[in-house]
């Protein structure tokens, strides 16, 4: 397979790569300019013909939107986790519709610009618009690596105002209510929504808890791991950072823990087992060998807080209740983050009016030093 090249300016040259013909028997090419040395464009169009010869490239038709982003992911899915696919899919679901069906190489700022002022005009929050932006550079940033497009539609985009974002915070009490509830109805799952509430881990790093992080002697836990919900299934995955980090246990949580790991040991004895080390924490098995599935726990903390007769909540709202009541009480930024594997400050920004009202009483309080 043969490609040509021409030059278009002083440093600027035009790859040109036959990958065969359309309906009416009309030649069609892969296309694609690059700046350099007559060298260095050479190498690129090597680089073009290898592409056209793996099939990375349409043989007839224009690539669409639709095409790339879809490629694009399938791509990028061996890199990352099945739950960032899952919320690049809730992306894909905003751009397909509404311009999935247009050429790529033919898509404009303006597109782009419609659809997201379109998204805003229909409710969705800048937020989720920003979702979908980022999906957008991406895969047409891939698209132009491989020659469908020239330059980026999403270049120069002006984006809806993102607003200031507040966590939903449930009340303490409700918090207290729901733990003391489903501790009576159902102990198991009771102990895990204390665990939620008062660790401020994550929905998979609970599921993800085996009896050999926990060090209930001395009072922590390490969370090193997160089962995450794919289809038919579930996977086994390190934290949201990649990082492990020990949070310290309160009393209560580990008098809870230890009478679970009694239940636990209890219930893996009477079916002739025996509960090992490495046994999950939270299992629908007696010998702990699987995980709880996430989206089981999710819907178990529906149940809870309707039979707990209090207003409903996200289980993630929990987390957010452990944040806002360590920075109420005066524990430091630092150790917040620390303890809810926070790896950046941009969820600190999110209790930045919990902050503000703290340095108004510090200032206070060096007033009356």
């Amino acid at each position: 397979m043969a490609g040509h090249m021409r030059k278009r300016g002083a440093t600027s040259w035009q790859l040109l790569v036959h990958i065969g013909t359309d309906k009416r028997g009309r030649k069609r090419y892969a296309s694609k300019t690059v700046k350099g040395t007559k060298r260095q464009a050479e190498v690129a169009l090597a680089e073009l013909v290898t592409e056209v010869a793996r099939g990375e490239l349409l043989p007839s038709e224009p690539i669409s939107v639709e095409q790339v982003v879809e490629r694009w992911l399938k791509a990028k899915s061996a890199r990352i986790s099945p739950s960032t696919v899952s919320r690049y899919r809730v992306a894909l679901k905003h751009i397909i519709p509404a311009i999935g069906s247009m050429p790529v190489a033919r898509l404009r700022t303006r597109d782009v610009e419609d659809l997201y002022n379109q998204l805003y005009e229909s409710g969705q929050s800048g937020s989720s618009i920003r979702k979908v932006h980022w999906a957008m550079r991406q895969s047409l940033a891939w698209a132009k690596r491989r020659g469908y497009v020239a330059t980026l539609a999403t270049d120069g985009v002006e984006l809806p105002p993102l607003g200031e974002k507040r966590p939903d915070l449930p009340s303490s009490v409700d918090v207290r209510t729901l733990v003391e509830r489903t501790l009576v109805h159902d102990p198991d799952f009771g102990t895990a929504v204390a665990f939620l509430a008062w660790t401020g881990c994550r929905r998979g790093e609970l599921c993800g808890l085996r009896w050999n992080d926990l060090d209930l002697d001395r009072g922590d836990v390490v969370i090193r791991r997160s089962i995450a919900a794919i289809p038919g299934g579930t996977q086994e995955k390190t934290t949201k950072t990649g990082e492990a980090r020990r949070i310290a246990l309160g009393p209560v949580t580990q008098e809870l823990l230890r009478e679970h790991r009694d239940r636990c040991s209890a219930r893996a004895s009477a079916c002739g087992t025996k509960l090992k080390a490495s046994a999950f924490v939270f299992s629908p098995d007696p010998a702990g060998r699987a995980a709880w599935h996430p989206s089981t726990v999710s819907h178990r903390f529906v149940a809870a807080c309707a039979t707990a007769e209090i207003p409903p909540m996200r289980m993630h709202d929990l987390r957010h209740h452990s944040a806002t009541a360590l920075l109420k009480n005066g524990v430091s930024v630092g150790e917040v983050m620390d303890r809810h594997g926070w790896k950046t400050l941009e969820m600190v920004s999110r209790y930045r009016h919990l902050l503000e009202a703290k340095d108004r009483q510090a200032a206070e309080t060096l007033e009356g030093a």
